[in-house]
């Protein structure tokens, strides 16, 4: 039970070590996908798990799933950001907030690539297929979906706390923790990350279309 609940906080723990502590994006970004890449590899070598199986994974129904949720998620990260950039936003302070944690300078392009076509990746590997296989044996398909949220969504709220005031910070991770519902309901009904990790990629590619349209 203490591994597992290690597993589910740690990497919480990184983002705010990386964050709070170093106040580096740079290391917080180090930390944490060390952590979503080598915890699972490690522990698929040390139990000798089944390898990840790539049957069924890109079937045409998980492909077109995850284009039409991610192409809405886009939509809706970058439409609600439009309208509520005035009321919500403090542009200065997040530019501010960003050269703070180093997010500036020629290195920006490379956290942004890493961002969207590495982080959905290596988040929903973690999420929906360590995790989720660790905790289905475990618990309910429910609560092993409704667990993987909430864990996903937790060190969101890390990084939100700063980027948005009380209680918008708070608000704010409501839709992830949507998202992390969605994407672990797709991860079962569908039995594929294919989907998952399209509609990731796209949501992405939305925050990043608001970073650099609001932001840089």
């Amino acid at each position: 039970m203490k591994k597992l609940t290690l597993l589910l906080v740690g990497p919480t723990i990184m983002i705010f070590i990386g964050l709070i502590i170093c106040k580096s994006v740079l290391i917080t970004f180090a930390l944490f996908y060390s952590w979503l890449l080598f915890v699972p590899l490690f522990s698929s070598i040390r139990n000798k798990q089944q390898k990840f199986n790539l049957k069924n994974q890109f079937s045409r129904q998980s492909i077109v799933v995850g284009l039409i949720s991610g192409v809405i998620s886009l939509l809706a990260i970058y439409g609600a950001v439009t309208v509520l950039k005035d009321t919500v936003f403090d542009l200065a302070a997040l530019r501010q907030l960003l050269m703070d944690w180093n997010f500036t300078g020629d290195k920006v392009i490379w956290l942004v690539l890493v961002l969207i076509f590495i982080n959905p990746f290596l988040e929903e590997l973690y999420w929906r297929e360590f995790m989720h296989k660790r905790l289905e044996s475990k618990v309910s398909i429910a609560k092993t979906v409704i667990i993987t949220s909430f864990f996903y969504s937790l060190y969101h709220l890390v990084s939100l706390i700063f980027i948005f005031t009380f209680p918008f910070n708070f608000i704010a991770v409501i839709p992830v923790f949507l998202a992390g519902l969605l994407w672990g309901y797709f991860r079962y009904k569908l039995n594929s990350i294919t989907a998952p990790i399209v509609s990731h990629i796209l949501a992405d590619l939305g925050i990043m279309l608001v970073y650099l349209s609001y932001i840089l």
